[in-house]
């Protein structure tokens, strides 16, 4: 689940950098130039969940293992665990094959 994503027509690879700059949407192939379309939400969503479980675990187990309720240790285990989360939130973001119309396919094949 938690990779760069390639091209899915030629495999090129983009960088961590340009992934975390890129929007929803489509986009064209640096290396083939052929579009493809990005998907961030749906992934980012299932990989938060699991954050925020693990934020739950983290905590409970802090204020069952400690005498006196401790807040600062709350504070950075949560602060540590959201910003490991963001930072892994680009590995979350799939590129898929543009789909066209028939129109367009055909539009394809005449210039090819």
């Amino acid at each position: 689940m938690l990779k760069l994503p390639v091209c899915p027509h030629c495999g090129a690879v983009y960088s961590y950098k340009e992934v975390r700059q890129m929007k929803s949407g489509t986009k064209l192939c640096y290396h083939c130039n052929k579009k493809f379309s990005i998907h961030k939400k749906k992934n980012a969503w299932v990989f938060m969940t699991v954050v925020c479980i693990i934020l739950i675990i983290i905590n409970t187990a802090i204020m069952i293992s400690s005498e006196n309720f401790i807040p600062v240790l709350f504070v950075l285990a949560d602060m540590l665990v959201i910003t490991a989360a963001f930072l892994l939130l680009p590995l979350t973001v799939r590129f898929r094959p543009e789909k066209f119309s028939k129109a367009e396919k055909r539009e394809r094949k005449k210039v090819s």
